[in-house]
């Protein structure tokens, strides 16, 4: 289960405690990661840019993520084949819950290969005060957020694709 921000800092004993993921983004299964240790993006904010792969598991979760730009614009819905994420944004409130995300994602829409890149804005969490009419993330994919901000964290932390990778030899790990 995806903990918050808040619940993290209090728990998380890595070299990462207290860190809050603003950016992640994927290029040639190498992440780049911007994260700050407040909410405050400004605070104390720096950048990871990874040297080794990002673990299959966190590529694919990142990845799968593109379902949630279809949820936000359901003309793209029937293209998931043809979109790759790009990057997404995250936002926080003041007490260290997940307000807002950003999502980046490149469309290919020609056989010939032809791309355009679609960022969405700013879409809010749900929140219980919140209209019916008001777009909006749904809990169940804020959980796969909080899986994806999770992946990035032991990115940082050093599980990469290397690392993750067992040996076999002579039937023997």
């Amino acid at each position: 289960m995806a903990k918050t921000a808040t619940k993290e800092k209090e728990e998380n004993t890595t070299n990462v405690k207290g860190m809050f993921i603003q950016r992640i983004q994927l290029k040639e299964g190498r992440g780049i990661v911007t994260y700050s240790n407040d909410t405050d993006a400004a605070l104390n904010a720096g950048t990871f840019t990874g040297k080794e792969e990002c673990t299959e598991e966190f590529k694919n979760l990142f990845q799968n993520t593109k379902d949630i730009f279809g949820e936000i614009l359901p003309i793209f819905r029937t293209k998931l084949a043809d979109i790759r994420m790009n990057a997404i944004n995250f936002d926080y409130d003041k007490s260290g819950f997940l307000k807002k995300v950003l999502f980046s994602v490149v469309y290919t829409f020609t056989k010939q290969g032809n791309v355009i890149n679609i960022s969405t804005g700013q879409i809010p969490i749900y929140k219980e005060n919140m209209s019916e009419t008001t777009l909006a993330i749904s809990g169940k994919d804020v959980e796969l957020l909080h899986e994806v901000i999770a992946k990035a964290k032991a990115y940082i932390n050093g599980e990469t694709r290397t690392k993750q990778m067992s040996l076999i030899v002579d039937n023997t790990k």
